[in-house]
């Protein structure tokens, strides 16, 4: 609320109080008798003035506006806040990074200090693209995490963006947010920056690598002295920089962090010689290390059980709590450190950027215990005002890191179904390979995570190399049965015993607990892993299993295919190498079955029999089945191809997964939709289009 009074104006704050009327009586009579309220502002407007476009920002004093005339903006002395790609149709254009081939990816070998000019990042990774790369990695601001976060999108970047360029400008329509990109294209694609989320609780910058295309949401800030980033990083996770873009906006929560915003926000000349980058380096660090346990993270290493010790489930869980709690504690003095030695490159003080609601909580309690000062700083206490608080769409990448040991168990067994097909290097779990160092913030990122079974050219490995622990089945094919040496559970208890040696029972009894599961083969069967591998395989809007499970009917059979080695022979092999013998075996015991039943001596060994090929005949019927469903999906001979992505690429085994998408993306590729995929080319070729 405003009152003119002359030359100032009186505002009256109210944004603290649930009961407004009630407030707003008690704020009068502090205006008229406190002119100490912290709730009660006399303001010359003609202040404002001193930020550019005159926000109202009533709450602060004449020291933090002054900033705005004595500092340059950020965007100066060649440093660059840009908006970046809308590709108009992400279903077709996205990907997470995991979903496609990692031959396809583009990944560059450099060092960023060695790149100095922008002509290079351009050239460095548009010669990539020529080869056989067409997936870049795709900063989309993602959701809270100051100083790190792994970047799961990925986007069709191939010829220089000519299937999106060519999408938005189909059929003689230009549209005009493709041109606007030229000189952000030439200019400050694949260029290392900054990154940050289009709203939040706060502002919370992430270090974007070289070699990256960053979103219309995503924005980037970047700046000509790539020595410069760490310290930039530092201060846009500042509590005062936040403090400044809410001054700028002129309200206080549920700001927009828009590239307007942060273009002009004053920045102090020199920001390397005050020990702030050192802490913006040591909290991505210790952001970027725990994520070392998140699987589908490109620093993935070992899942968080295999990261400490202890000699139980339950006790390497609550050492990696213990380990978490630390970390945190040290990003937290981080945090403090650098709001402090930002505070001072700004010359202002803690109480400069307390709002009101602050002040008013920070003097109540330093006045209290009998007028005795307490020892609080309020420093970081979050404004009252909460109503306007975004919350941004995706969890926070805060989100817990502790895990309950549900958590911890389904996370091992993933890992444990990732080595026998081949994905992960068993060898870091059993301490035969050290720990492999991480690359500099915004350095480029690999096409594989340093947990990943590779060559020496970083990419994936088909067989394994000599000496290698465990098998590894080229083909990608796995199988729910007891009696084959492929059978999926089988070889996660072959991964466990070269991890845990003798003690691989008890962690296998612990597992099932923690599950409330009977055994590891009821995990598998019943679906609890594929739906939790789902969910863990999911992200930026995208579900991208990479472990598919294909079970008959009645759950008497399954399939598990690897998706990374899916090719145009894979539906035949698993029908001809394992779904027929295996039919052929169950009818053999039938067969025997029946010829005990002729030869049974008694009613009563006739009756027992009886009901033994009655659960027999179910199983035959059932793998039957499976054996002509998974039959009609090879004959359609559709040729899979990674880059439509998994949901497409699963849609021909809708009768086989337990999975609505299947079925969903199935019919639309019957009506005829996404006829840019090949899977949509072949279908069409094939007649298979309604």
């Amino acid at each position: 609320m405003v009152v003119r009074m002359g030359n100032h104006a009186i505002y009256l704050r109210l944004l603290h109080a649930d009961d407004k009327a009630a407030a707003l009586a008690q704020v009068i009579i502090d205006a008229n008798t406190s002119p100490a309220s912290p709730f009660v502002f006399r303001v010359d407007p003609q202040v404002f003035r001193q930020v550019p476009g005159s926000p109202i920002a009533y709450w602060v004093n004449d020291d933090l506006r002054r900033l705005f005339v004595d500092m340059p903006p950020f965007e100066s002395d060649g440093r660059s806040v840009k908006q970046g790609l809308a590709s108009a149709d992400d279903f077709r254009f996205l990907r997470v990074w995991w979903e496609v081939r990692p031959k396809t990816l583009m990944y560059v070998q450099t060092d960023v200090a060695n790149i100095n000019s922008v002509k290079s990042y351009r050239e460095l990774c548009i010669q990539k693209l020529s080869g056989s790369a067409k997936w870049v990695i795709f900063a989309k601001g993602g959701s809270y995490s100051p100083f790190y976060s792994d970047i799961s999108a990925v986007v069709d970047w191939e010829n220089d963006g000519a299937s999106i360029k060519g999408n938005l400008n189909g059929q003689g329509k230009t549209r005009s947010n493709v041109w606007m990109l030229k000189d952000t294209e030439k200019r400050y694609f694949f260029r290392p920056g900054l990154t940050w989320p289009l709203r939040g609780i706060r502002l919370s910058a992430q270090a974007v690598p070289t070699g990256c295309i960053f979103s219309v949401a995503g924005k980037l800030a970047t700046t000509d002295r790539t020595s410069d980033l760490p310290s930039l990083l530092a201060i846009l996770n500042s509590r005062v920089f936040d403090f400044l873009v809410g001054m700028f906006a002129g309200k206080v929560g549920g700001v927009q962090y828009e590239v307007g915003l942060v273009q002009k926000i004053p920045l102090p000349s020199d920001i390397n010689g005050s020990g702030i980058k050192l802490e913006a380096e040591r909290s991505f660090n210790i952001k970027r290390n725990l994520d070392r346990a998140n699987e589908t993270s490109h620093v993935f290493h070992l899942p968080a059980i295999l990261q400490v010790t202890g000699s139980t489930l339950s006790t390497h869980a609550e050492a990696w709590a213990q380990y978490v709690a630390q970390e945190r504690t040290q990003l937290d003095a981080r945090q403090c450190e650098i709001d402090r030695i930002a505070l001072e490159l700004y010359g202002l003080t803690k109480d400069n950027i307390r709002l009101p609601e602050e002040k008013a909580t920070f003097k109540l309690v330093n006045t209290s215990n009998n007028g005795e000062k307490a020892n609080v700083d309020a420093t970081n206490t979050t404004s009252i005002d909460s109503s306007n608080v975004y919350v941004d769409e995706e969890e926070s990448e805060e989100a817990s890191l502790e895990l309950d040991l549900t958590a911890h168990a389904d996370g091992l067994i993933s890992y444990l179904v990732g080595c026998a097909f081949g994905r992960w290097d068993i060898r870091y779990a059993n301490d035969r390979r050290p720990m492999p160092n991480l690359w500099d913030p915004f350095d480029p990122l690999p096409a594989c995570s340093p947990g990943m079974l590779t060559g020496g050219d970083g990419l994936p490995l088909l067989n394994a190399p000599a000496g290698y622990p465990l098998r590894i089945d080229a083909d990608g094919i796995l199988v729910d049965d007891p009696d084959h040496p492929d059978d999926i559970v089988r070889r996660a208890r072959g991964a466990l015993d070269i991890i845990f040696g003798p003690r691989a029972e008890i962690w296998e009894r612990d597992v099932c607990a923690a599950l409330g599961i009977s055994e590891l083969r009821d995990y598998m069967r019943k679906g609890a892993f594929w739906q939790a591998h789902i969910k863990r395989y999911s992200k930026s809007r995208r579900k991208a299993p990479i472990y598919w499970l294909l079970q008959s009917p009645r759950k008497h059979y399954a399939i598990w295919l690897y998706y990374h080695r899916l090719d145009k022979d894979t539906l035949f092999k698993a029908l001809v190498n394992y779904a027929e013998p295996k039919l052929r075996r169950e009818q053999s015991k039938l067969d025997e079955m029946q010829s005990k039943r002729s030869a049974a001596a008694t009613p009563k060994e006739q009756r027992a029999l009886d009901r033994e090929m009655e659960r027999q005949q179910a199983v035959v019927g059932d793998v039957q089945e499976f054996c002509e469903r998974l039959e009609r999906a090879a004959k359609l001979y559709l040729v899979p191809d990674l880059n439509d992505g998994v949901v497409l690429t699963i849609a021909p085994l809708h009768e086989l997964v337990l999975w609505r998408e299947a079925r969903h993306y199935w019919d639309e590729l019957r009506a005829g939709k996404y006829e840019w995929s090949s899977i949509g080319r072949q279908m069409r070729e094939k007649g298979l289009v309604q």
